[in-house]
């Protein structure tokens, strides 16, 4: 095993054990993220497999492969991320809401 394979595994490797560890109610998550981080490493230790699944998907090479899937979990992960923020926020804001109709119901003790 070459040193650029050791650099480029062990990342993957600390996070699968990264998420096997922290994730225990979202086994979707875990599951997927294991699953990518194993790809990743079976193509790090063995680069001519992403050639051959290149051609037979109609890919000129490996690389472009790669980057063309990693573009597109890019996109989906920032999708995910944007209307989980969207969620988030308009809670924030019911929330907000909520507290501002509490408190003018209340009689002001100062008066």
């Amino acid at each position: 095993m070459t040193p650029i394979k050791i650099l480029l595994a062990l990342p993957l490797l600390l996070l699968i054990l990264r998420f096997v560890t922290r994730l225990h109610d979202k086994t979707v998550y875990r599951i997927s993220l294991i699953l990518i981080s194993a790809v990743g490493i079976g193509l790090i230790l063995f680069p001519d497999a992403s050639n051959v699944i290149a051609n037979a998907l109609g890919v000129g090479r490996g690389t472009d492969l790669v980057l063309y899937v990693g573009a597109v979990i890019f996109f989906i992960t920032l999708l995910v991320l944007y209307s989980k923020l969207k969620k988030i926020e308009a809670t924030q804001t019911e929330i907000i809401r909520q507290m501002a109709i509490d408190q003018s119901k209340k009689p002001d003790a100062t008066a």
